[in-house]
Formats: C-alpha cells, structure tokens, sequence
C-alpha cells in the first residue's frame, strides 16, 4: 500500500493561562468552503484576543477535493467523513483520515464546519438526547436551529465525541454544493458566533452572551417532501424558516404542498423546473428528542 505524505495547514494559538483547547475545522468535505472561510476568519480574530486556552484552527482538512471544488477526495473519490478514525495502512482517505485525527487529538472541543448546499440553512447538529454537554454547548453556540444526528458513524466530530470524549459539535452552513460557493453572510455571523462561544467555554477572555430562543428538533426527514408530478416548483417557505403543520411551504403548478408537522426548514430550493419524485423542501420536526428515543 502506497504511504502518503500530508502537508495540512494548522494555525495554533496558544493561550497564557490554564483555559481549555479547542479545535476547528474545515472542509472535511472539499467543497464546503464557507466553513473554511469562517475558520480563517476566527484566526485572524484570534490575533487581537487574549488567549487563556489553546486553539487550533484547520481551515482545510481535505485539500485534493478542496482545489477541485468537489465533496470527495480527487485520489479516490471516498467520503472523508464516513471513515474517521481512518487506517494507517489504508487507501488515501483512510490515511488522510488517520492523519487529520492525530491533528486533532488532545483537545477538549471541537467545531467542526460544514455546508449543506447553496439553498441550506444554519443549523448545529449534535447528538444531544445522548450527551448532556452537546444540548447546552449548542445552545451557547448560537445558531438557532439544533438538528439532532441520526447517528452516522465515521463522521470526524461524532468519533471524536464518542471515542476521546472531546466536547464536539458540527455546524451546518448555506453555500459550499455546487462549486465551492461562499455564503459571506452566513460566514461572517459563524465567525461572530464561535468568538462568543469561545468566550463562554473560557478559551478566550472575556464575558461571553449567553444565546436565547435555541430550538432543538429531531432528525432531518430523508424523504423530505417530493414532487408528485413534472411540472414548475416555487417555494413559499426560505431555508432556515419555522413551520406549522398544514403550512404551505411549496407549490408544483397548481399544486400546493403542506408541512406534515411542525418543522424546520432545513433546505429549500428556488423556482425551477421539477420532476416527479424531485425533492422539494427538506426539515426537521420540530420537536426536541429526548434521552433514549434516539
């Protein structure tokens, strides 16, 4: 098996008092670059901050697929976030993967960045009915919406939570799919966001505003709502929107689509030309998951 040499970019701070560490990063998905944008963004921030804790920061964990603007690894098309902790001895994101990991090991946080697609929301996703940490430190994170993980193993920030105990946490950011697309909006109030939750874990000095108004769902639905027929799709909800059950959130044509429940938006397309069985708008229920039903 070919060994692979890997020359990952890491900007480190180190704090001046006994704070905790933390580190975040970046486009584990190569084209999800709005989180890699937030990243550089907290470590020109860091510059002007007094540190009391050690911070990490990796704009860029999958570069291949980061200059081809593409979600995979150009050297074998694997998912890097399906196979932390990765293999020594395995293909190139397997090692790649080990590799990040050792990057990673010995913090006591972790903020991982990503996107959900040009027509995504801001949300935070945890496993939060499983680990108490995860509800509150989303909460202090700040982006509105919780989305609780459906459990995906192999994934950078859940490993982590589950096989070092690293108080983790992975963001969900508009923009990245198709093309590397930056949603600067949503990149500069990220960065706004993880200075204030860096301030409220005690990592940088400085007193930290608790966020209000968190909600917390469950899953995101996988089938989300589909087109019955062909036909001109135009949304009547935006990405990141709350709704009530009988809302209606879309129309195909003549055809008006209803939210089956009480939900958040989690990604909501623009007005185009669908297909029956096309995907319409994707949420989440409204509803917090408690300990044990997930």
């Amino acid at each position: 098996m070919e060994k692979y040499n890997f020359e990952t970019k890491c900007i480190d701070f180190k704090g001046s008092g006994d704070g905790p560490s933390i580190v975040i990063t970046g486009a584990v998905h190569g084209n999800e670059q709005t989180g890699t944008y937030s990243a550089e963004l907290v470590a020109k921030k860091l510059e002007n901050e007094k540190l009391l804790g050690n911070v990490r920061i990796i704009p860029v964990c999958n570069e291949s697929a980061f200059k081809a603007r593409q979600r995979p690894a150009v050297e074998d098309g694997e998912d890097l976030n399906r196979i932390f902790p990765g293999k020594e001895d395995g293909g190139y994101s397997e090692q790649l993967a080990n590799h990040i990991w050792k990057l990673t090991e010995g913090y006591d946080y972790m903020v991982d960045l990503h996107c959900c697609g040009l027509y995504g929301s801001e949300y935070t996703m945890c496993w939060y009915s499983k680990y108490d940490f995860q509800r509150k430190l989303a909460g202090w994170m700040g982006v509105g919406t919780v989305i609780h993980t459906a459990g995906t193993g192999g994934q950078l920030y859940l490993e982590a939570c589950q096989k070092r105990g690293t108080k983790s946490l992975l963001i969900e950011l508009p923009g990245g799919q198709p093309g590397g697309v930056i949603n600067m909006k949503s990149a500069l109030a990220t960065c706004d966001k993880i200075m204030n939750y860096l301030k409220l874990i005690g990592v940088i000095e400085g007193e930290g505003i608790e966020p209000e108004d968190i909600r917390y769902c469950g899953v995101i639905d996988k089938n989300g709502l589909s087109a019955e027929a062909d036909g001109v799709y135009h949304p009547t909800v935006a990405p990141g929107a709350y709704v009530n059950k009988g809302d209606i959130i879309a129309r195909v044509d003549e055809k008006e689509y209803a939210a089956p429940y009480d939900a958040a938006v989690t990604s909501a397309g623009t007005d185009r030309y669908v297909f029956k069985g096309d995907r319409l708008v994707g949420f989440a229920p409204l509803k917090e998951v408690q300990p044990g039903e997930v």
